[in-house]
């Protein structure tokens, strides 16, 4: 049973966790009216989610060293504050640069969020009640993830794309009433500055690599993602030997915590372009309109949602990596269902694949979650959280990076026509190939993190 003092803080982490999930799936909703109202062009227009995705990712891993330093109590309440000014400003935005101004604040938001709030619930619960707690949280991404495509898409389409960012702020003043009633705080001091150069190597090393990673078909962005991983690399070496690192480097000398985070990273490598193929193939091959699509779709989510509160319960009877690792297994079921679609593939196979899917990903995104954060020393956990922000959206970028290449290579620079159906269906089944490769090699990288005795 948890305290009161516990419940505002699951609740507060939670409700953070969902308004940054639900902005930024529902965000892409708005696209298409934010575009044309502001009049952008093809490459203006990529670069209000890109330029967000990349705020998200230079904050992420300093972020962690940020919340030791100054608690994380008043880090997340900073980081609602900054949200909310991003969100206003986004809404009242007059013109392309005003918006993408405020998408950067939006991103530096994002990532304090996704960092202090996971960190806050794991730090503040005793061991019992870590795994139920952090279920909840997790639970609470999809529950965003389900409501964006829905919640967002009605608000657009009846009250404009700024009703989106303005419907928010009442569950952002909320959020920050809520954190304002915890009375705790969460605090790690060192006697060392910030690590500069370290932020500055990973800062740019991830901005590179994601943006090369954007262009990876072309001999320029091949360049630019190996010039970021070399800095990357530069960062890691420069962790192992700073005294007071913004990430510590020997924290992946603890084998279930960097089976987990490997396992986090191959199942983005998946999951992430999976979502594409469904898409593609109910409103291309299936006919299906925009609406009708998008209420299939919510289904993998929203078992995400109830197996996630479960596998976060079962986290106290049952090892974190036999959770993960069966969960990816059953993954692989799915994905290997979705490896022969063809145009007489019927509406049930694809609706059985996603419900496998949510189950599996359901099972092994709330256990993930706590093998990463809570099997390294308390004071490490807003570090191990702001590795688990910065492993899912390296995934994503690969993940999106692998889907553009495959269509790029099996279907080339071709309209999505009737004439091309299949050669689009060679493309998702190819896709389809490599995420149940990935999957499996996360499920065995799971299982290896069994070998280290708890």
């Amino acid at each position: 049973m948890y305290s009161i003092e516990e419940k505002y803080i699951i609740t507060a982490g939670s409700l953070a966790t969902i308004i940054v999930a639900f902005l930024l799936n529902a965000a892409p909703v708005a696209l298409p009216s934010i575009a044309k109202a502001f009049a952008m062009n093809n490459v203006l227009q990529n670069w209000v989610d890109t330029i967000y995705l990349l705020s998200i990712a230079v904050l992420s891993i300093p972020c962690g060293k940020i919340c030791q330093k100054y608690g994380l109590k008043k880090v997340l309440k900073f980081g609602i504050i900054i949200f909310f000014i991003g969100t206003l400003g986004t809404g009242l935005s007059q013109d392309a640069y005003m918006l993408l101004a405020f998408r950067v604040v939006l991103g530096i938001a994002s990532a304090i969020l996704n960092v202090a709030s996971i960190a806050l619930i794991v730090e503040s619960m005793s061991d019992d009640k870590k795994g139920p707690a952090i279920g909840i949280a997790v639970a609470t991404v999809y529950i965003g993830i389900a409501l964006a495509p829905i919640l967002g898409g009605s608000l657009i389409f009846n009250y404009g794309w700024q009703s989106l960012f303005f419907a928010t702020l009442p569950v952002i003043i909320i959020n920050y009433y809520l954190i304002s009633k915890i009375k705790g705080e969460w605090i790690h001091e060192d006697e060392y500055n910030f690590d500069m150069t370290g932020t500055i190597l990973y800062s740019m090393g991830i901005i590179l690599f994601i943006y090369g990673f954007t262009g990876i078909l072309e001999l320029t962005g091949q360049v630019i993602t190996l010039v970021g991983i070399i800095l990357l690399i530069c960062f890691g070496y420069w962790e192992l030997k700073s005294k007071n690192p913004i990430f510590e480097m020997r924290l992946f000398k603890n084998l279930r915590f960097a089976s987990a985070n490997l396992a986090c990273l191959f199942s983005y490598f998946a999951t992430f372009m999976t979502t594409y193929v469904y898409n593609y193939h109910m409103q291309y091959i299936m006919g299906m309109d925009s609406q009708i699509a998008g209420m299939y779709l919510i289904i993998t989510p929203l078992i995400m949602v109830v197996m996630s509160v479960i596998s976060g319960w079962m986290i106290k009877k049952i090892r974190g990596e036999i959770l993960t690792g069966c969960g990816l297994l059953i993954l692989c079921v799915a994905f290997i269902l979705m490896c022969f679609l063809s145009r007489s593939t019927p509406l049930y196979v694809l609706l059985i694949a996603m419900t496998l899917h949510g189950i599996g990903y359901g099972l092994f995104s709330s256990p993930n979650t706590v093998l990463i954060t809570t099997t390294v020393p308390e004071e490490e956990s807003s570090k191990a959280s702001a590795s688990l922000s910065a492993t899912r959206l390296i995934g994503q970028t690969v993940s999106l990076g692998i889907f553009t290449t495959v269509f790029a290579i099996v279907m080339g620079n071709v309209a999505i026509v009737p004439e091309y159906y299949d050669l689009l269906l060679n493309s998702c089944n190819t896709i389809m190939i490599l995420a149940v490769a990935f999957v499996f090699i996360g499920a065995v990288i799971s299982f290896i993190g069994l070998k280290e005795s708890i």
